[in-house]
């Protein structure tokens, strides 16, 4: 549909309370009100949304909230005036959290993918897109390909569903949103999960849409990293002309310079000033002799016999090491750490995968995987994933925090249900060991690490609240309490920060970094998989070491 460029796209009213659908004005606090600061989009805007209230931003936009008093025009007045509704025009791109499972909320078994692969589901990304272009039959031939080179996906159009990366299946949903053809474009947090190359090739597309005339009017969230430094300086994307920021009962929305020039400067300093005050790290000495968690040689994954994905890696991990795995998407990173937790099928047939076990008396030892039972193999590793995050069970009403944190100490993903402060177990000391350290890692990076409002009892109402229940950002949170509480030999942080709020950030670098504290014990070995090398608790300089994928092909450096 072809809009106007003058036309009033959206508008939130100055004075205006948004609250929760079906909460009353009077008894209900608003989810945030705009106060003096009217907020209006254009369809030449392209703005950014940031602060930990960009949810709730979003949610208003999806008619998910109520708006009071309700703007006459409504939220989306040009469309109001052409007759038109406004969420057939609207596409949202969420990767923060899809239930793939169905939406009953139960747990589902996110490695039957590798299955998959081996069995041949062989629908690929290509035929995932016909439907799009049969009911869309205004995008042409030359539209479409040129979409799929903007985003890199030419080469991979070939390729199985169930075989993309994470960051390959994120532009693949970002494709599918785009040929749909809507006026109004919503990614949420899109640059989370994709390599260097893959974030360039996206901003050099959504920056194009901006002197298109057919191209939809974007809005896309980012974590306050991706558009201010620690200096307050100005990194966020070249596509971005505006920003609305929402934070702690702040509203405030304006230009790209207005945001930098005025606001960041006098505001931002204490939500920015973060990760100064970094504790000293001390360099852990680990030699030859040092222990191993893994050792891996010689490994090979190819699916149908012919697609190679892994060729010939070879790693070994010891204890008390820090690594920072990282390459591009579809490097075979998945692949590689679905080998480490022992979900991949061909786990079982390498000839020499050593993963993490434990005997009846919790030493740890090294073990083929396939003479590993997979519940010790769980047990063994402290594991933050997106596609971990995604299976978590959400049925209503749910398990607690308390119950969820627990449950990584056997890696298994049903409650014990013996309420806060009591665990499942046959041994008293083992028993009161296991509250303890649930208590230690609670207050070490719950709320009370984070919130403004700290206070003495936030702890103990946090582990009694249902998991459904908490932001995105707090059941990230809680699922990496899950992957440490434990002390498993081996930790896996798979785009950990993914989803977090700023001050969550901030209070869970602290306790990583933090020797003092009790975060790891010397004989843990941790593997942090991301693309922004600032994310990385450690430094090199510290004793972290780097392990690069490419092309299936893999080599570490120190």
């Amino acid at each position: 549909m072809r809009i106007n460029p003058s036309a009033l796209l959206i508008r939130i009213p100055k004075s205006s309370s948004i609250y929760a659908l079906g909460a009353a004005n009077k008894r209900s606090k608003p989810l945030f009100e705009t106060r003096d600061v009217e907020w209006t989009v254009n369809p030449e805007d392209s703005w950014a949304l940031v602060g930990k209230g960009k949810g709730d931003i979003f949610q208003t936009l999806l008619g998910h909230t109520r708006v009071s008093p309700p703007p006459p025009e409504g939220l989306y007045p040009w469309f109001k005036q052409m007759d038109v509704d406004p969420f057939s025009r609207l596409k949202f791109v969420s990767f923060r959290h899809s239930i793939r499972g169905g939406s009953s909320g139960e747990f589902y078994d996110y490695t039957a993918r590798y299955g998959a692969m081996r069995d041949g589901d062989d629908k690929t990304l290509g035929n995932s897109f016909l439907d799009i272009l049969r009911e869309e039959s205004k995008t042409t031939e030359t539209e479409y390909h040129a979409l799929m080179m903007s985003l890199g996906l030419t080469e991979h159009l070939d390729v199985p569903l169930v075989a993309l990366s994470n960051g390959q299946m994120r532009r693949a949903r970002i494709a599918r949103a785009i040929l749909r053809r809507p006026d109004i474009l919503l990614l949420d947090e899109p640059l989370t999960g994709l390599d260097t190359i893959s974030r360039e090739r996206l901003t050099h597309l959504l920056e194009s849409f901006r002197s298109t005339p057919s191209a939809p009017t974007v809005l896309s969230s980012f974590r306050l990293q991706e558009v201010v430094d620690h200096g307050l300086k100005d990194v966020a994307p070249p596509f971005i002309s505006h920003v609305v920021y929402l934070e702690n009962e702040r509203f405030w929305a304006g230009s790209r310079a207005e945001f930098f020039e005025d606001f960041a400067g006098r505001y931002l300093h204490k939500a920015n000033g973060g990760y100064s005050g970094r504790p000293e790290v001390t360099t852990k000495l680990v030699t030859a002799e040092t222990p191993l968690v893994v050792d891996m040689q010689g490994i090979n994954v190819v699916y149908q016999g012919k697609r190679k994905v892994l060729d010939d890696v070879s790693w070994q991990i010891r204890q008390g090491e820090r690594w920072h795995l990282q390459g591009s998407n579809g490097s075979g990173k998945t692949t590689l750490l679905s080998l480490l937790t022992g979900d991949h099928p061909q786990s079982y047939t390498q000839k020499h995968l050593l993963l993490p076990s434990s005997t009846a008396h919790r030493q740890h030892e090294l073990k083929l995987r396939k003479r590993i039972p997979t519940a010790i193999l769980q047990s063994s590793i402290g594991l933050v994933s997106p596609e971990l995050f995604d299976a978590f069970p959400r049925k209503q009403p749910g398990m607690t925090v308390w119950d969820a944190v627990q449950t990584g100490f056997t890696g298994v993903f049903m409650p014990a249900g013996k309420g806060v402060g009591n665990v499942e177990h046959d041994d008293d000391d083992v028993k009161r060991m296991r509250v303890k350290r649930i208590w230690e890692v609670l207050e070490a990076i719950g709320p009370n690490s984070w919130a403004d409002n700290a206070s003495r009892d936030m702890t103990r109402e946090f582990a009694a609240r249902r998991f459904t229940d908490l932001t995105l950002g707090e059941q990230r949170v809680v699922l990496l309490m899950r992957a440490l509480v434990g002390r498993p030999p081996l930790v896996i942080l798979d785009e950990v920060w993914s989803g977090m709020e700023e001050g969550m950030v901030r209070a869970v670098k602290r306790y990583l970094t933090d020797d003092s504290n009790g975060a790891f014990g010397k004989e843990q070995a941790v593997v942090v998989v991301t693309h922004w090398e600032e994310e990385v608790p450690w430094r090199m300089e510290e004793g972290l070491k780097r392990f690069t994928l490419e092309g299936g092909q893999g080599h570490k450096s120190s």
